[in-house]
């Protein structure tokens, strides 16, 4: 295949298949210069004037557990609804990656608020396009107007630029993500900062994912800490966080993050959280049930845990004929196994909560939704997936209370409303 018709495949195809066609149309390709971080140090880079703003739950999950043990100790009553026999419920919010299908998850979001039930969360976490809606998510449905605008008005070329065929030979990805840097700076404000900020004071928590690409590991920042920091560079390094987390790798550039060790400055390579998971929960790596007694010993009464997870996509087979070629197949492998990561994920979280007492809820693209086009970003696409999930939302939403072929005995596998 010509480097000349793998650009013109991918001004006509999806993101997936724009990568596969370049990348199999390439013999060799030029690197960039940058200055990572030594192999011997790899371990304790810090970056200059923050405190646990990040964690590696893979290596360290001890100061994750800090983190949420904080949370607790510090939260006001407005952290957990108190029910009407007097126990307490705290509710948590994971919103996943998926692209363009994000304005899915949006809709749930402003329907539910409309319907008048929906919670202020306790933690909310995020990966990818699902770390772009979580800090708004995070703020509560004043903040709804700004999610639906920024699923349901954009189109591809508001997203990303597919580079020159020139230039592709000289960069780190197919596609310049300018446009989705300038949309996170319109959308995440100094304001938007301050009330994160308030919110984290209280006890709440707001994290996001990236990928470590050097360390090969998942990083959970904690954005309520980089909102809370006095640096006058928090804003920049928040919005650099969100768009790391959704970096598609060889989509879009990665971002590099400047690191200290030893008195020495280097760069980190950030790239899509949804390397490692699509989504994330941090159940499995505290006992809830402990620290939360631990923040109210006197309480006598009962805590009710509940995690919503809103799968941005389908969790369902979407049955195609193939073309048979060698981008066709691997464009299908790698959509495949996109999807298959995220019925992971939901199995995982779903054994982490039964753990911790946590009721377990996820809902998904319909199976009976026919998607008009399978091109990321495109405007008409998007609006469909919004006023289906705020359809839901509003009607009551299908919550499923066991990941996709999950069956215990007499479990029900889903149930109305909320």
């Amino acid at each position: 295949m010509s480097f000349a018709r793998s650009l013109a495949r991918c001004r006509r195809s999806g993101l997936v298949a724009c990568v596969v066609a370049v990348a199999l149309s390439l013999t060799a390709c030029s690197t960039l210069t940058r200055n990572p971080v030594p192999l011997e140090v790899q371990d304790n880079p810090s970056i200059a004037g923050y405190d646990n703003i990040r964690f590696f739950p893979l290596t360290d999950p001890e100061p994750v557990r800090d983190s949420i043990r904080q949370a607790f100790l510090a939260e006001t009553p407005d952290s957990y609804e108190t029910l009407p026999d007097g126990s307490r419920r705290y509710d948590y919010l994971a919103v996943s990656g998926g692209g363009s299908d994000g304005a899915f998850g949006t809709g749930i979001l402003n329907g539910w608020s409309v319907r008048g039930d929906r919670p202020s969360f306790k933690v909310v976490t995020g990966v990818s396009t699902g770390a772009l809606i979580a800090p708004l998510a995070f703020l509560g449905s004043s903040y709804d107007p700004q999610i639906k605008e920024a699923y349901t008005t954009v189109d591809a070329g508001r997203i990303y630029i597919v580079r020159r065929l020139i230039s592709i030979l000289w960069e780190d990805a197919v596609a310049d993500n300018k446009p989705l840097r300038d949309l996170v700076t319109h959308y995440i404000t100094q304001d938007v900062l301050d009330a994160i900020a308030q919110e984290h004071a209280k006890g709440r928590r707001l994290y996001v994912a990236s990928t470590n690409m050097d360390r090969e590991e998942p990083v959970v920042w904690d954005l309520g800490q980089i909102a809370s920091s006095k640096e006058p560079g928090r804003l920049e390094l928040f919005r650099s966080v969100l768009v790391a987390s959704s970096a598609i790798p060889s989509v879009f550039p990665p971002v590099l993050v400047k690191v200290s060790s030893k008195g020495k400055t280097y760069d980190e390579m950030h790239s899509d959280g949804g390397v490692f998971f699509q989504s994330f929960f941090i159940g499995s790596l505290v006992d809830l049930p402990a620290l939360i007694r631990e923040a109210h010993p006197d309480f006598a009464g009962r805590f009710d845990q509940r995690l919503f997870v809103i799968r941005n996509g389908s969790t369902s087979p979407d049955r195609k004929q193939i073309t048979r070629g060698l981008g066709s197949i691997s464009a299908r492998a790698i959509g495949t196994l996109l999807k298959v990561s995220g019925i992971n994920d939901l199995y995982r979280l779903y054994l982490s909560t039964r753990d911790d007492d946590v009721e377990f809820r996820y809902v998904s693209l319909p199976a009976d939704y026919v998607r008009t086009t399978e091109k990321q970003f495109n405007k008409e696409e998007m609006n469909r997936q919004y006023k289906l999930g705020y359809k839901l939302g509003l009607e009551g939403i299908p919550w499923q209370m066991l990941p996709p072929g999950y069956a215990l005995p007499d479990q029900k596998q889903s149930i109305a409303g909320n």
